[in-house]
């Protein structure tokens, strides 16, 4: 059974997102698994996985911002280029100092901050449209 699971208190009321934020609990389920059988060797994968998310999901975010005139959309890009960055970090570190602990308190965190927080604050706009 997975670690984690989708909540529809979760929703952002825009299925495209709703459905990537599923492949991010995926993602987490994905870490954890790994860390569980102590599989190091899965540690680059992940970190392309990770990177991968996060173009495809913060494209379409910001497209759907963007298109339905959601006035924090600045601020909004300025949380997934922290994202990007965090995850370039894990690309050059991946040999070194990442580990896959690292990478689920990443991925954890990222849920409950960003998601459950930053994105419901669209969530109200997004139902009204």
């Amino acid at each position: 059974m997975a670690l984690m699971q989708w909540d529809e208190a979760m929703s952002v009321g825009v299925e495209e997102l709703d459905a990537q934020h599923k492949t991010l609990i995926d993602l987490i389920n994905q870490t954890y698994e790994a860390i569980e059988r102590q599989d190091e060797s899965q540690l680059p994968r992940l970190v392309e996985k990770m990177a991968a998310y996060g173009e495809t999901h913060f494209a379409s975010e910001e497209r759907f911002m963007r298109e339905s005139g959601f006035a924090d959309l600045e601020e909004h890009k300025f949380h997934h280029a922290r994202f990007r960055s965090t995850v370039d970090d894990f690309r050059r570190s991946v040999k070194s100092r990442t580990d896959l602990t690292r990478i689920f308190v990443f991925l954890s965190r990222w849920l409950a901050a960003h998601i459950m927080e930053e994105d419901m604050r669209y969530a109200p706009h997004a139902r009204g449209r």
